[in-house]
């Protein structure tokens, strides 16, 4: 499908099934056990009504706003994603791109396909970069070292993966490190020939942001890898020493309690994302949404905040800015687009959700991001909203 026919981030999900193999489109579309969580991500941002105003001059739109000193276009970001190589050999630099175009931030994974360094050389300006705490210090001390090296000023610390959940659509087609899908999906895959042939062709497929010997690390060692250095035992302590240590920002992603927004401030935190990893990690909790506001309110304004999840629609942004977000932060709409169409997607789903924002700003008569406020939902009872929006 043509870009020009696609109008919706949903529009990109629905043609991304059909470039990608079902096993690819679960894994991308999935979330941990019942993915409760994951569909009330949407679903509590599609319920808050939004209160038209009439005859308000909105001529001179601005939709620009500032994350810890630096300007974006539009208050959204790409969130950490891992391993988009396998729906676009693209990846990583094609999405980065398209971000840098657009005037936004793309935060590189820790678990990403390809290295920082080759993300930083076509998006400099425009780069966060994730980092976890290995059980071996030393990967976690070589990756900070690399992130200065290349001029990231902003580091985001993964709070939320010091525990996993099963994914069973994953389990279903066996994918692990190395995949081992049953034979049905192989068939599968056959009907998907324009992926195949990236794949065939293509980037390879490795877990490159990390190496062995001088070489990038290869998706059959990934399991042996993540089982010697994955941290389940990462505590405060360890983001307290970082904080020591990092002259730049420090953000922690992962927030979804005000106590721990609270600590992460004491810690020395400049920017809390308030997230559930999309429902990935940890089923049966609430969206991220339902939580924002108790957030902001515990950090009263010490450390910015963003919100990850359920973004979907320009109005989402104006809703989670609303509620106190500085910025927006969305990853399986772009995932969705690269899937589709490569770079050139994710340039027009960037242009999607950026209208629509700017069309959501306009019904409800306000003209800059700053100015986007409680006052922007319908006081009604009978919908959902959050409880200081009603007041």
């Amino acid at each position: 499908m043509r870009n020009k026919w696609i109008v919706s981030m949903d529009d990109y999900r629905v043609a991304s099934r059909k470039r990608l193999p079902k096993m690819i489109s679960d894994y991308l579309e999935g979330g941990a056990l019942d993915e409760t969580t994951m569909l009330a991500n949407e679903d509590r941002f599609n319920a808050l009504m939004l209160r038209q105003r009439s005859l308000v001059d909105v001529s001179d739109m601005n939709t620009s706003t500032t994350v810890l000193g630096h300007s974006l276009a539009l208050p959204l970001m790409v969130a950490p994603m891992g391993m988009l190589t396998i729906f676009h050999p693209g990846s990583d630099p094609a999405v980065a791109r398209a971000a840098a175009r657009a005037g936004s931030i793309f935060i590189h994974s820790a678990w990403a396909g390809c290295s920082l360094e080759e993300v930083a050389g076509v998006a400099p300006n425009n780069l966060w970069a994730q980092v976890a705490f290995w059980k071996d210090p030393g990967e976690t001390a070589s990756y900070i070292k690399r992130a200065g090296a290349v001029g990231v000023e902003t580091l985001v610390v993964a709070g939320d993966v010091g525990s996993s959940s099963k994914r069973e659509r994953d389990l279903h087609h066996g994918l692990s490190m190395p995949p081992r899908p049953p034979v049905a999906d192989y068939f599968n895959a056959a009907t998907r020939p324009g992926w195949l042939w990236r794949w065939l062709t293509g980037r390879k497929m490795t877990y490159g942001n990390y190496e062995i010997n001088g070489r990038p690390l290869r998706m059959d060692e990934m399991n042996s890898w993540m089982a010697s250095n994955k941290n389940p035992g990462a505590t405060w302590e360890q983001f307290a020493k970082l904080r020591s240590e990092w002259c730049g920002n420090l953000v922690i992603k992962g927030i979804m309690d005000a106590e721990d927004a609270v600590r992460a401030v004491e810690e020395g935190a400049d920017g809390i994302f308030v997230s559930n990893h999309g429902g990935r990690q940890f089923d049966s909790q609430p969206a991220t949404i339902d939580v924002l506001p108790s957030i902001v309110k515990a950090v009263g304004g010490r450390a910015e905040i963003y919100l990850d999840g359920g973004i979907r629609r320009g109005h989402d942004i104006a809703k989670a800015v609303a509620l106190g977000a500085r910025a927006a932060l969305a990853g399986r709409p772009f995932a969705y687009a690269l899937a589709t169409g490569g770079e050139s997607a994710v340039d027009h789903a960037f242009s999607i959700l950026h209208d629509e924002l700017k069309g959501a700003m306009g019904f409800v008569g306000k003209t800059s991001v700053a100015s986007l406020d409680e006052s922007i939902f319908v006081r009604n009872t009978h919908a959902y909203a959050p409880e200081s929006a009603l007041v």
